[in-house]
């Protein structure tokens, strides 16, 4: 197993301004990292260069600038939104095409796997059978762009949260939902499951239950830890998942992908030149949770 983390470990501030991906990746170079996740969900900030005309030029130059610098891109991360949601019609066009981009700039970065959220149907209540075939219905035009470019979709699970309101139900925060609608798509090159510890954690966690009954089809991770309570996106051992457990799940099914973290908030607060030191402790503990996946302990 390698160890890779999204682009996001050290980009995040104080406030809604983020350091870009090049101070990332560069970061990330310097502290060992070969294999990274492009984070792209940088293309729903109004800014991004994902957004304009010259989006190819940029996406090249991303690659080159990693390529220079010993990193490869395995994973991706996709723009989102709510599909389903009230006013999800107004940011419909403008999302639709960034996260049509996104996929190809997948493919030219070399990515395998690019993670995204299925989404839920609010309307319908507690039946979860509308959510899962307008999912259905909706990822069939980005999986269309997807096996164009020899790119698989990897749908993450999710979990329950509507702070001061009452709770409502999400699709796929459930793993046998998850499952059922990955095997939907019967397209197992191009269609799979990235299993975020962080979210699994908010449902009661059964780590090495969930990645049971994920097995095969888990194609990606999201390594992140937590109190239990709210997706804090924590360094692991810096909350209450129980990772020896967690490490034991993903050896139990023969997990053969990267061990990825996604923990933007563990060093927001860090100043720009300190951040170097969040993401040389990622690497010590990533040697850690490598230990458990390979041996007993």
């Amino acid at each position: 197993m390698q160890l890779s983390t999204s682009t996001n470990i050290c980009a995040f501030q104080r406030g809604r301004e983020r350091l870009p991906v090049e101070f990332c990746i560069d970061t990330c170079a310097k502290a060992g990292y070969e294999i990274l996740d492009i984070n792209l969900c940088m293309a729903m900030n109004p800014s991004s260069p994902l957004r304009t005309d010259d989006w190819e030029s940029y996406v090249r130059h991303i690659g080159q600038y990693a390529a220079e610098r010993g990193i490869r891109f395995t994973q991706s991360h996709l723009p989102y939104y709510d599909v389903f949601g009230p006013g999800a019609g107004d940011k419909a066009p403008l999302m639709e095409e960034l996260i049509r981009r996104c996929i190809i700039a997948s493919a030219m970065l070399g990515v395998r796997w690019a993670v995204t959220h299925p989404a839920t149907y609010y309307p319908a209540g507690q039946d979860m059978g509308v959510s899962r075939e307008k999912n259905i219905e909706y990822f069939e035009k980005h999986l269309k762009t997807a096996r164009e470019f020899g790119v698989g979709i990897a749908l993450e699970n999710d979990f329950e949260y509507q702070p001061g309101m009452p709770q409502q139900r999400i699709y796929c925060a459930s793993v046998y939902e998850l499952a059922d609608l990955c095997d939907a798509f019967r397209d197992e090159k191009h269609v799979g499951v990235c299993y975020d510890f962080g979210h699994a954690h908010l449902t009661g966690g059964f780590h090495r239950q969930n990645l049971n009954v994920l097995g095969k089809r888990l194609k990606a991770v999201h390594v992140a830890d937590n109190h239990g309570n709210a997706d804090e996106h924590l360094m692991p051992f810096y909350g209450t998942i129980d990772w020896k457990d967690a490490m034991a799940g993903l050896r139990d099914i023969g997990y053969q992908g990267e061990l990825t973290y996604e923990i933007q908030e563990f060093g927001r607060y860090l100043p720009k030149d300190l951040k170097h030191l969040a993401v040389e402790q990622s690497i010590l503990i990533g040697q850690r949770l490598i230990e458990l996946f390979e041996n007993e302990m």
